[in-house]
């Protein structure tokens, strides 16, 4: 994935999928639960 595309989620101008958010936990080496948690959700 392109840094852009990780910006533009920070920013909230992007609706995430599952596969996306999968995607950026393995890239993390984290859970999906995690993520979302560390995200305050």
């Amino acid at each position: 994935m392109h840094r852009a595309y990780f910006s533009s989620i920070e920013r909230g101008e992007r609706n995430v999928t599952l596969q996306t958010m999968r995607r950026v936990a393995e890239g993390l080496d984290i859970t999906i639960a995690s993520l979302m948690s560390d995200a305050g959700l």
